[in-house]
């Protein structure tokens, strides 16, 4: 015992605290910029910054992004970087394989946001970085730089969680002004999501106006939703895309209506050949989907075996079930190098910032459930039962099937406690599990069945990149008008 507590107390010793109070002030600026390690150093013990602090560093950094065309123009060396949906601790790892911002050119292909719950954190280190290197560091916007699906995931409630509301806003603000796309070496074109029907030329890109909300169609929502026809690695059945293609998208060369997305369009290998060759592109690199090596080469040129498109996805082990790596791209003397990386640990969140309390209700259930089983357990004997009114006239016959009766009604209510029992159990044993389970699902609830099937059932239920995807595969699509505020309340409900 004694050995355990001073093992214990050493862990303690050795575990840095969340720091107390905001780093403010010449701690924190110097000739208007915010300083890079200790700024660095403060989010990644879990700091917070001062209001107005926050407030400076998003409001500086739109100013730049406002400044900026809506199509870049970059040449190599320079990396470039997919997703990183709030994993801030897999961010640095990313910084570290793709290296120094201070030394290196760098091109993020946006959803900066959401999933993870070090989103603001992300926000104001980018920026920051931003701020310190102008002409070297680069972000287009993604589709969750956006109000209809920050507030239908966790990045507004992370934002009044750790601040309030208003820098909220401020952030909002700021991603309206970033920019949409990017060429390099004038042979690759950069973008979040893919091609449009309504770009047939680079000049169509910079003719948008792209100072907004991101509109539900159109070339401007096309650039950050579309997605590439899904196809199979013939190499490695696991890394194929889902088995349920539908026949039509499979099939499509041009563009059609992506209906995994429920917005936008699926675009072609005629698509983007007529494209590429037309605006005289080598490729197209985009983020936008996960991917189990963290990138994909697809629409392989068979006369070059240059892929005519390229899938980065840069947030390992995304939303902490997929188990997938991540990438990075490296052009330098235009030649392409890939360098890969996986999660790093980070301080754990209640899922969705949920509160102690309602993260409790499946102790409180079971212990209630408990008391029900004790209830129903309970029983009459015999005489107490024939002293029943409506037994005292009855033959021998009759009391023996009411007896019989009334102890399959018994039974009956004594299984479905014993299965209730069975459920909170598991809810409060594997809560950590289910909790990450139901966030995967469109209305947070379980798949039917899943807890009855006991702790092997749930593991299984996400046990595989594909099956993560295919249960995470309602949350891809563009949320229909009105579903941000049930989203909201149904992420924080634990009844299933």
């Amino acid at each position: 015992l004694r050995d355990t507590q001073m093992a214990a107390q050493e862990i303690v010793a050795d575990t840095p605290g969340i720091p107390r109070h905001p780093v403010t002030g010449k701690d924190l600026w110097e000739r208007g910029k915010p300083k890079i390690l200790p700024l660095f150093n403060h989010l990644k013990a879990e700091g917070r910054l001062e209001l107005q602090d926050a407030i400076s560093i998003i409001r500086k950094a739109g100013a730049l992004f406002q400044k900026e065309p809506n199509l870049l123009r970059l040449n190599d060396p320079i990396t470039v970087c997919g997703d990183i949906h709030g994993q801030f601790y897999d961010l640095i790892r990313l910084l570290e394989a793709g290296g120094d911002p201070a030394t290196t050119q760098y091109l993020f292909l946006g959803d900066y946001v959401d999933r993870g719950c070090f989103s603001c954190e992300v926000v104001f280190y980018l920026f920051a970085l931003k701020l310190q290197y102008p002409k070297t560091l680069f972000m287009l916007r993604g589709n969750h730089e956006c109000r209809h699906l920050s507030a239908f995931f966790n990045f507004k409630d992370e934002c009044i969680y750790k601040y309030n509301e208003l820098l909220y806003d401020e952030v909002m603000n700021a991603f309206d002004h970033l920019p949409l796309a990017a060429t390099i070496n004038k042979k690759f074109l950069c973008v979040h999501g893919g091609l449009s029907p309504d770009i047939s030329v680079l000049k169509d890109i910079d003719l948008i106006d792209r100072h907004r909300e991101v509109p539900r169609q159109g070339p401007f929502c096309d650039l950050l939703w579309s997605d590439p026809v899904p196809e199979r690695d013939p190499n490695n059945s696991d890394d194929s895309d889902e088995e349920d293609v539908d026949e039509e998208i499979a099939n499509t060369k041009w563009f059609t209506y992506n209906k995994s997305r429920q917005c936008s369009h699926v675009y072609g290998v005629e698509a983007v050949s007529a494209f590429l060759k037309k605006n005289k592109l080598t490729a197209i690199i985009r983020a936008h989907e996960a991917q189990p090596k963290g990138y994909k080469m697809m629409m392989i040129n068979e006369k070059t075996g240059i892929p005519r498109v390229i899938t980065i996805f840069s947030a390992p082990n995304y939303c902490d079930v997929y188990g997938n790596k991540a990438a990075c791209l490296k052009f330098d003397n235009e030649l392409l190098n890939i360098r890969q990386f996986v999660c790093s640990p980070h301080p754990y969140y209640l899922p969705n910032f949920m509160d102690v309390f309602s993260w409790s209700l499946p102790f409180v259930a079971e212990k209630v459930t408990n008391m029900l089983a004790g209830v129903i357990n309970w029983s009459q004997d015999d005489d107490d039962l024939s002293d029943d009114d409506t037994m005292k006239d009855s033959s021998v016959e009759e009391k023996s099937d009411v007896l019989a009766s009334r102890g399959l009604v018994l039974k009956d209510k004594v299984l479905a406690i014993t299965k209730m029992l069975r459920m909170y159990k598991m809810l409060r044993t594997e809560n950590e599990l289910v909790s990450t389970l139901k966030g995967l699902t469109p209305d947070s609830k379980l798949p039917p069945g899943v807890l009855f099937g006991g702790k092997s059932s749930l593991e299984k239920a996400i046990s595989t990149f594909q099956k993560a995807r295919k249960a995470d595969a309602p949350n891809e699509r563009m949320p229909a008008d009105g579903d941000t505020k049930s989203k909201i309340s149904l992420r924080k409900d634990v009844v299933l």
